[in-house]
């Protein structure tokens, strides 16, 4: 992807020291000082803020991720990734059938417009004074340009053995004419050394993980690894395509063996890393047995926090779900719901749990394990919004079923959360309250009285007018089923 990011990128020069920051764009010396656009400046007038403007980078979301410009005809592919149509067409014609940001196979090769992204382009050049892109962006001429590290760069680069001092940051186009022909034979190499140190670094990281014995030598490696990844996509994909999940996953099993406890939480958070928005990873997590590993390691009091958020990113996965729906994870889920924890452990459960009750299969093993009262606790505590919305979601999916709404109605507080939830929600945790309820009202004569008790209607009425559109629907037709 890197070679095809290089044919497109802007002739901007962002400076942005934040890790995991989109790679700076090289700066191309022509007559732009002098406000006339040379070969490539139309690509970069497009960009140039006028005199409204503040010269903000764009959101990474509306920039495509080949060429690092705002799009001008966003188009989503199978994957679900949105890019410059130019620029994926380009891939795709080289002969390429996997997404360039996430490495998935494409089921198909049909491009979509986005058309709320091209909205949400708009929008922001309008806010921010910067031009509306008028045309796709237009490639840079490889015979022209080269690469260069600073010397200060490459010193730092030369110094530096670890993963960071490959950071091609400061790095400037020279054009070839302009450069003198030792200066010029210097360049490519020192480019060169630095992705081959690159690839030394996670060579070396692989040889410790596979060779070492001592734990002490594989922990320092995995938490290298850990930081790495917990910020950088295209280390993901490298490390997910070379080794790294089944090391990962041997040395997780090694400090379950020894009883390490903190190595037992640097080996599941890089694995966590390792899975954040990449499918592919996940699947070879899942089948190389992780599940059984985190099964091993929720028996540790101690080690519930990196479980709970491992067990989060292997739920997103639609063979995991069944899975992990009738394995203890869903006893050890719930109770974190119940227990006196941080908040990050309680969402990273809740979260999983919802994933899996969108299985079916899996409600009664979640009822049976005691879901309800858990959600019930969460939904109790008035005034606190990080989870209602979602505990709601998961209150829905359990109503799917007769033992699911029988086990709601019939547990104490749930139907009095639901219903305070109408009076001092947020417009969106009213709208999905006012489902749920439904949801348990409709057919049933003994749940509509217990929730008439609740004192719903006014709450209901001032729904019906000032709700969201789902909202105001929802609410009249409970108001129309009280009524009969």
């Amino acid at each position: 992807m890197r070679k095809y990011s290089k044919l497109f990128r802007s002739e901007i020069s962002v400076d942005n020291d934040s890790q995991g920051s989109t790679p700076c764009s090289p700066t191309v010396h022509s007559s732009l000082d002098d406000g006339e656009p040379g070969d490539n400046g139309h690509s970069f007038e497009r960009l140039k803020p006028n005199n409204r403007g503040s010269g903000q980078m764009p959101p990474e979301e509306l920039r495509c991720p080949i060429s690092l410009q705002l799009m001008y005809d966003p188009v989503v592919i199978a994957s679900g990734q949105t890019y410059e149509r130019i620029c994926i067409e380009k891939w795709i014609g080289d002969g390429h059938n996997t997404c360039p940001k996430t490495q998935q196979k494409l089921s198909h090769l049909s491009l979509t417009p986005n058309y709320c992204v091209k909205g949400l382009i708009a929008s922001w050049c309008e806010q921010n004074g910067v031009y509306v892109p008028d045309g796709p962006p237009e490639s840079l001429d490889h015979n022209n340009v080269r690469l260069a590290l600073s010397e200060s760069e490459s010193a730092i680069s030369r110094a530096m053995d670890s993963v960071g001092s490959c950071n091609p940051k400061g790095a400037k186009a020279i054009p070839l004419e302009g450069a003198e022909g030792n200066e010029m034979e210097n360049l490519c190499p020192k480019l060169e050394e630095c992705e081959l140190g690159l690839l030394e670094s996670y060579r070396h990281f692989l040889s410790v993980l596979d060779e070492e014995e001592d734990l002490r030598e594989k922990c320092i490696v995995v938490e290298q690894i850990r930081l790495l990844l917990k910020d950088d996509e295209e280390a993901r994909i490298f490390m997910g395509g070379n080794g790294f999940v089944e090391a990962l996953l041997r040395f997780l099993d090694s400090a379950l063996h020894e009883g390490n406890v903190m190595a037992q939480e640097s080996g599941a958070m890089a694995l966590f890393n390792l899975a954040v928005n990449n499918s592919r990873n996940k699947e070879m997590m899942f089948a190389a047995g992780v599940v059984s590993l985190l099964e091993e390691m929720i028996s540790n009091p101690n080690s519930h926090g990196s479980a709970a958020a491992l067990y989060l990113n292997l739920s997103f996965l639609d063979e995991a779900k069944p899975v992990i729906g009738s394995s203890p994870a869903v006893p050890f889920l719930t109770q974190i719901l119940r227990a006196n924890t941080e908040p990050q452990r309680k969402l990273d459960a809740l979260h999983a749990l919802y994933n899996i009750s969108t299985l079916p299969s899996n409600i009664l093993n979640l009822i049976s394990a005691g879901i309800v009262s858990g959600l019930q606790s969460l939904l109790a505590a008035s005034g606190d919004h990080r989870w209602a919305e979602k505990v709601i979601a998961v209150l829905i999916n359990l109503a799917s079923c007769q033992s699911g709404k029988d086990e709601i109605i019939s547990a104490p507080g749930v139907i009095g959360g639901l219903a305070t939830m109408l009076d001092i929600g947020e417009p969106i945790e009213q709208e999905q309250a006012a489902s749920c309820l439904l949801i348990l009202c409709k057919g049933n004569e003994k749940c509509s009285q217990i929730v008439l008790q609740e004192g719903v209607i006014p709450a209901l009425v001032s729904m019906s007018v000032n709700g969201t559109y789902r909202g105001k629907y929802k609410a009249q037709k409970l108001l129309m089923l009280f009524s009969v």
